[in-house]
């Protein structure tokens, strides 16, 4: 089964593999990436996205989410790459991450990556049948009709509430002071707020709450109607401009400062010569001991 997405869209895509129970894999191309859905009798098992696309990777999402040091992400990549492993079983038989942990972003995984598929509006999709068995460190397998229930209100409802924030990069952070019911949150927003001690960030805030960017973005923008969290626009890198700007005072102020001592040696060479010269020389001696000898 293959075809053009712009003839079958993505929706009936997934409701035919599932309503007919099949397995195998369904690659879905546009905007030059390629994901590939693992579906096990009708159900999705498992994601592999484009490997250009590193941000919806398993390994950046986890080490975006604190679980991983960028060092730590690179050793696991090499050991994967010797021994075969997936990276979620790695770092389970690693003791990084729990069984429990690593089904919830394996799911956080597929969502993202359905979510993406389905903004695609020209592209290609192949599915090719054969036996799919799940995962053993994977969670349960996903009905693809739930998950698309969630997609169809990804795609009517995201650009609005983002439309609410800075239209670029921006930062989130708590109002201080505010008193809080934790019990009147959703469990999305709860989820969010307790994340919010972990970054500035909004993505690495959703990725260490586990939400995807709808689900993240629809907490925030609850949580300021409640006016419980302050956004500001930020200017990508300005931190290191500002870092930048601090180290050129510094040196500038050492270099005025060496300039400084420069000048007051050189005055300081400068009178002793003319002390040596002038007040030191045999005509300045020999008037002085004529006035010694005088008085």
């Amino acid at each position: 089964m293959q075809g053009k997405i712009a003839d079958f869209g993505i929706p009936d895509i997934f409701q035919l593999v599932s309503s007919q129970a099949k397995s195998g894999s369904l690659a879905i191309s546009g905007n030059d990436r390629v994901t590939i859905f693992l579906f096990s009798e009708g159900r999705i098992v498992d994601v592999q996205p484009d490997r250009r696309e590193s941000r919806s990777l398993l390994g950046t999402m986890l080490r975006d989410a604190g679980y991983l040091t960028d060092s730590e992400l690179k050793r696991i990549l090499a050991s994967q790459g010797t021994g075969g492993s997936k990276i979620g079983q790695l770092l389970v038989e690693k003791g990084k991450i729990s069984k429990e942990v690593l089904a919830r972003y394996l799911l956080l995984q597929i969502k993202e990556c359905l979510f993406e598929v389905l903004t695609l509006r020209e592209g290609e999709y192949r599915f090719e049948g054969f036996a799919v068995r799940p995962p053993q460190w994977g969670g349960e397998a996903i009905r693809p009709e739930v998950l698309m229930m969630e997609g169809m209100q990804f795609l009517d409802e995201y650009p609005r509430i983002r439309g609410t924030f800075p239209p670029a990069a921006f930062r989130v952070t708590r109002k201080k002071g505010e008193r809080i019911d934790p019990n009147a949150f959703s469990g999305e927003e709860r989820i969010l707020w307790k994340a919010l001690d972990f970054s500035e960030d909004p993505g690495r805030v959703f990725r260490k709450a586990c939400l995807t960017g709808f689900e993240g973005i629809k907490a925030l923008a609850a949580l300021r109607e409640r006016g419980l969290i302050e956004v500001s626009s930020a200017v990508p890198g300005d931190r290191a401009v500002a870092a930048q700007r601090m180290r050129e005072a510094i040196a500038f102020r050492r270099r005025f400062e060496a300039f400084t001592m420069a000048l007051w040696a050189a005055a300081g060479v400068a009178a002793a010569v003319w002390i040596h010269r002038g007040l030191l020389s045999h005509v300045a001696s020999g008037t002085f001991m004529g006035w010694v000898d005088f008085f």
